[in-house]
């Protein structure tokens, strides 16, 4: 008991947990989408290539205002960023759910929709990697990323078991309109958020407070006074991320890995639930599946540190190619299952350990923008692989896209492991001074 304590820590903390049950809330909704868009797409006489279509739409233009959302992150208050988004995404959302509700609904219109949905994501994504440093201890920035891995993975699963059984039963509109709904309880704890209650700490423990700003989650755009060119911070935080040879190069890995595995499955896999398995209710329950796995890994996350996290991390990519060939077999849907649950063991650890890593050498000040950069190179080719795999699908068929797919994996694999700087040891220790000096790359390394 005492241990399992111990890794709630976290929890004691009264801002991060605000912050803890907000982001819960929103990812139970966005399940109900993940589940419900591409059903949707297909309930208004959509094919396999408008599906793609459809989800390239939010995609884009995420990957387009990444940069530009995560310099306005580290220039004006998070908090306020996050909250603007999460407004905007309930009120696309509604839309959303009531042209599906009512039967009006086009292909485009759905399109349109989800572009401005990626707009608002790539605001509130940098800003959300950016606060949580603000809201928690530094000892305890590891365990409260793993505690938010473990109840995004927890949400995903509960998330998924409804959103399938709600679409099954009451058509996708209505699934959508809940998604909505959690983005404005989302908007409630994160208006209750006081990140400057921890200004005192973080001078303590040697990291200045994200800027002037600290009392509303703010962190500064660049070191210098005066008022920084944005090209500038741009500049600056692309300097950042490229110092560090294991950043890029698993962001390069994870953007193969999305273009060739991801987005065939995301585009693929309800049309075999459909003409296989049990529609969207097996769909939801793949995604359930592999929740419960990130939930295994969660928790392995909140008492071990690993020396060799990213080789932990690379080596676990190949897992994903079980059950893309498990699709192309057209498995049981067991085995599916089971392969989807190990495959959530990786990603589990994947978020903890790779946030922690990140936030641990990179300057706060500069957080947001390497962070978007991570998220930008990580989904450069995703809306490609989404709108291709329809059409390649029906050039080569469906099978044999699968099979290059699961083959691909284990690639990314090989590539990320052939690096030295991500097999090499990383220090996961509780922080302490925290701010990053010129050589906390090599301070990672053992």
């Amino acid at each position: 008991m005492g241990k399992l304590t111990d890794s709630l820590s976290a929890l004691r903390e009264p801002e991060y947990r605000k912050l803890f049950l907000g982001q819960a809330t929103s990812v139970i909704g966005v399940m109900f989408t993940v589940v419900a868009l591409p059903f949707a797409v297909l309930e208004i006489g959509g094919t396999a290539t408008d599906i793609g279509i459809v989800e390239a739409a939010n995609l884009v233009p995420l990957g387009v205002f990444l940069l530009i959302g995560g310099v306005w992150a580290d220039r004006l208050p998070r908090q306020k960023v996050m909250l603007v988004a999460d407004f905007v995404r309930f009120a696309l959302q509604c839309a959303t759910a009531t042209i599906l509700i009512a039967g009006v609904a086009e292909v485009w219109q759905l399109a349109l929709l989800q572009v401005g949905m990626g707009i608002s994501e790539a605001f509130f994504r940098p800003a959300s990697v950016g606060l949580v440093p603000q809201v928690v201890s530094p000892p305890l920035l590891q365990q409260a990323n793993a505690l938010t891995s473990l109840v995004m993975s927890g949400s995903i699963t509960l998330g998924a078991v409804f959103a399938g059984l709600v679409v099954a039963a009451v058509g996708p509109g209505w699934g959508i309109g809940i998604d909505g709904l959690t983005y404005l309880m989302s908007a409630a704890f994160l208006l209750r958020l006081r990140p400057a209650a921890f200004r005192g700490r973080l001078k303590q423990a040697g990291r200045p407070p994200a800027g002037d700003e600290a009392a509303a989650g703010a962190g500064p755009a660049d070191d210098r006074s005066g008022s920084p060119s944005f090209v500038r911070d741009l500049m600056a935080g692309w300097r950042e991320f490229t110092s560090h040879t294991w950043l890029w190069v698993m962001v390069a890995g994870v953007a193969v890995f999305l273009f060739a595995i991801e987005g065939p499955i995301q585009v693929l896999g309800p049309i075999i639930a459909r003409d296989v398995y049990d529609g969207a209710r097996t769909w939801g329950f793949t995604s359930a599946a592999m929740g419960l796995g990130q939930i295994a890994g969660g928790l392995l996350s909140l008492r071990w540190r690993p020396r060799r996290p990213m080789l932990v991390i690379a080596a676990g990519m190949s897992l994903a190619a079980v059950p893309v060939a498990l699709l192309a077999l057209r498995a049981p849907v067991w085995a599916l299952y089971v392969s989807l649950a190990v495959m959530g063991v990786e990603w589990g650890l994947y978020d903890p350990l790779w946030m922690t890593c990140m936030q641990r050498v990179v300057a706060p000040a500069m957080i947001s923008r390497v962070s978007s950069y991570d998220y930008l190179g990580s989904l450069a080719f995703y809306p490609a692989g989404l709108a291709l795999a329809g059409p390649l699908a029906d050039a080569v068929g469906m099978d044999t896209l699968l099979w290059v797919s699961a083959s691909v994996a284990v690639c990314v694999s090989v590539f990320q492991l052939s690096w030295k700087d991500v097999r090499a040891p990383k220090d996961m220790g509780p922080i302490g001074a925290g701010a990053r000096a010129p050589s906390a790359e090599s301070a990672l390394e053992s």
